[in-house]
């Protein structure tokens, strides 16, 4: 988790990201004699996998548009505003889903009863803080340093 908030880099948010997601796994399915553990590590692997899916093509597509994965560099590049719009929209959906699946934000929060249910107790109470502090931290990082840039673009002010 220490790795997912320190690094300024694409790839080693990622892979922090990964490596979180893979400990969480295994934790849940711990109790190997319980059905419903086993059915919520199952469940939380496969939804799990496809949010890793969708922060990897954003990403992915970020790097397309800056030719960069390091954070410094792509807050420069974007600010320069040569950058399809489309993309970058895309770009930072698929990010941001990626992001609240971790977070269990709505409405990727389907997996949350389930494997809240059939983890153990004290496994539970790790999950529902740790890696959602983790989260917290990747997505300042990520959204905060990286795409910083692209907040005037929004003009919060009509709202």
């Amino acid at each position: 988790m220490c790795l997912l908030i320190s690094r300024g880099n694409l790839l080693s948010i990622y892979l922090g990201f990964e490596l979180m997601a893979l400990s969480t796994y295994a934790l849940v399915a711990l109790d190997r004699d319980s059905a419903v553990s086993g059915e919520a590590a199952m469940k939380y692997f496969v939804l799990g996998a496809l949010a890793s899916g969708l922060l990897l093509y954003g990403t992915s597509m970020l790097y397309g548009m800056t030719g960069s994965l390091d954070l410094h560099e792509i807050a420069t590049r974007l600010a320069s505003g040569n950058h399809p719009r489309v993309l970058l929209a895309f770009s930072v959906a698929f990010i941001v889903i990626g992001i609240a699946f971790r977070l269990g934000a709505v409405p990727f929060h389907m997996w949350v009863p389930d494997v809240y249910h059939g983890a153990p107790t004290a496994v539970t109470l790790f999950l529902s803080a740790a890696p959602k502090l983790a989260a917290v931290g990747m997505t300042f990082r990520l959204l905060g340093e990286g795409l910083e840039p692209l907040a005037p673009d929004l003009n919060l002010d009509r709202i």
